[in-house]
């Protein structure tokens, strides 16, 4: 009884896509056979080059042909004889929502490229009594939640439409398990569907949608074109008559379609949300000193996926650095950012006690540190963030003695600690520095600063690097986000090991070290040996009058002639609860 129940409430949308060859008589023909074969839906993409695509882009012309005009758009909608079906429409923009909404279809739907695109999204905010369905296809969590935010804003419960075209897509892609954990985390503020994209002549495009079914789903979503012979736009996911196939090959083919992890985007989802993504560009010259604002901003698909898609809040509240032409892509290194190196340390220590005064050359190894971040010419601050024992008061004592700020906060939750301090200070970009790598090299630093700005990360590090002199670089706002979802807050000291696990959720970067300065070897102190061994190294260095001003030659000199083994790390990944709530992320 309830898998009927469970049938009869689920919804068949016939997906016309691009099957009409960019001829507007086709898609009338097609979208009047799929009603008659008893579609719930037709559903048209009504896009324009312009908002689609930036004009550099390799497909600007063929999309610029194959969309219909205004005028052509109103004859299609006018002879589609309706009955009881309805009419839905992706909109790519602003212009494209219009021509839908003068046309009076009963929904519009995201692409997944728009999912931060505010702009639009504002605008179907305001929309009343129709059904907006958001495609969530290489789209992370926090991208499918800031669109739902904004469109609850408005009263409205938006469909979440599991699935992505790869032309076709595998069934080993399907990964028919993300339906249940949107389900998990939305609840019954959203509606849900699956978007079959699977080969049309498999199948498996027959029995996966069946079986999406079984996960109580609002609507199927299913390409159609009238010949697949044809071998037409969009042919490759469309559906002919199925044909049967052996029962244990479809069972095995089956279990394939529910993917292995949740979170994880497989490889070709990977090239997909690469390939749709949109980014901000300006729609005019901004001067410098210029802040950013929505109205000067247009979402589009750029030519490569260098630059990563962005959150608009995450530019407004800042100005621009430099003269910005307009049509330019609008990255972080445009922007007046303020990057602060928040160095995190405490006296205790069950290796090596007090080890963050220890001297070396007649001084402290924590006061070496920041003599040697301030080398970098892009860090605007640099904080030394402790704890509220009491033995770190003398933490505190040498950052005044070095004229540094210092922030004091919990000894466990590092993590709170990070975030904090950087709060305090109004910084946005936030380099994370332990105590114990005190040969951090300014150089690459800078590189990583400006890798980070430039391709609009959240998260990057230099790892390539000799272990002791390189850095990782967070986002403010990625902190708070994992500040609020982590499980186990006393364990975020291990804060990589939370960004490894769920990378794809996040954009990050590393930094490209040229061969001759990449090493796995290690100058952090974390034992008494490491104490003795980067001694040795910064004793050489001031007999050659170096002892700020080392690099990274000398480093992997110095390494290739002392052989070391690696200093092994307090807890390993599998030991450390990196859960996240993944709950929290719609809130």
């Amino acid at each position: 009884m309830e898998k009927n129940l469970i049938i009869s409430k689920t919804k068949i949308i016939a997906e016309i896509a691009n099957s009409h060859q960019g001829v507007a008589t086709k898609a009338v023909t097609l979208g009047n056979k799929c009603i008659e074969s008893g579609a719930d839906a037709i559903k048209f993409q009504v896009y324009f080059a312009e908002e689609l695509l930036h004009h550099s882009h390799k497909r600007f012309k063929h999309f610029k042909k194959q969309s219909f005009s205004i005028k052509q758009w109103s004859k299609i909608f006018k002879k589609i004889r309706k009955k009881n079906s309805k009419i839905y429409c992706d909109v790519f923009g602003l212009k494209s929502f219009e021509v839908a909404n003068n046309n009076k279809v009963d929904g519009f739907k995201v692409h997944s490229s728009d999912l931060i695109n505010k702009i639009l999204l504002d605008r179907l905010s305001k929309v009343k009594n129709k059904k907006i369905f958001l495609s969530t296809g290489g789209s992370t969590l926090r991208e499918i939640s800031y669109a739902v935010t904004i469109l609850q804003k408005g009263g409205i419960r938006p469909i979440l439409m599991h699935g992505y075209q790869n032309y076709p897509t595998k069934v080993e892609d399907t990964n028919l398990n993300r339906i249940i954990l949107f389900k998990k985390i939305f609840k019954n503020k959203c509606q849900y569907g699956y978007q079959d994209h699977i080969a049309g002549n498999d199948v498996m495009s027959s029995i996966i949608p069946m079986v999406s079914l079984s996960l109580n789903i609002d609507y199927i979503e299913k390409h159609v074109t009238l010949d697949r012979s044809r071998k037409g736009v969009d042919y490759y996911s469309s559906v002919e008559p199925p044909q049967l196939s052996k029962f244990i090959m479809q069972v095995n083919e089956v279990k394939k379609s529910f993917g292995i992890n949740q979170f994880n985007f497989s490889e070709s989802e990977k090239k997909y949300r690469s390939e749709v993504k949109k980014i901000w560009y300006l729609k005019k010259k901004l001067k410098s000193n210029t802040q950013i604002k929505k109205k000067y901003l247009l979402m589009k698909r750029p030519p490569s996926s260098e630059v990563a898609p962005n959150f608009v809040e995450n530019f407004e509240s800042l100005k621009t650095s430099n003269d910005v032409e307009k049509d330019t892509h609008l990255t972080r290194s445009d922007l007046n950012n303020k990057v602060c190196a928040v160095i995190l340390c405490r006296l205790k220590s069950k290796r090596l006690p007090k080890k963050a005064i220890k001297k070396i050359n007649g001084e402290t190894l924590i006061s070496h540190l920041i003599k040697r971040l301030r080398l970098s010419k892009n860090i605007n601050k640099i904080v030394l963030a402790t704890t509220q024992k009491k033995e770190d008061l003398e933490i505190c004592k040498i950052a005044k003695k070095n004229k540094l700020s210092f922030f004091r906060g919990n000894e466990k939750n590092v993590l709170n600690r990070m975030y904090h301090a950087a709060k305090k200070f109004n910084c946005n970009i936030v380099i994370r520095v332990t105590a114990d790598d005190i040969l951090i090299d300014p150089y690459y630093l800078d590189k990583l600063i400006s890798f980070h700005l430039k391709n609009n990360l959240e998260y990057s590090n230099n790892k390539y690097l000799p272990g002791g002199t390189e850095v990782e670089i967070f986002n403010l706002e990625i902190l708070k986000f994992l500040l609020n979802t982590i499980i186990d807050k006393n364990v975020t000291e291990y804060l990589t090991f939370f960004i490894d696990r769920f990378k794809d959720q996040f954009i990050t970067g590393t930094l490209n070290v040229p061969k001759k300065h990449r090493s796995t070897k290690s100058l952090t102190i974390d034992t008494p040996k490491d104490f003795i061994f980067v001694k040795k190294f910064l004793e050489q260095m001031n007999k050659k009058n170096l002892k700020y001003n080392y690099d990274m030659n000398h480093i992997i000199n110095f390494l290739k002639k002392n052989n070391k083994k690696i200093s092994k790390r307090n807890r390993k990944l599998e030991k450390i609860n990196t859960e996240i709530n993944w709950e929290k992320v719609i809130n």
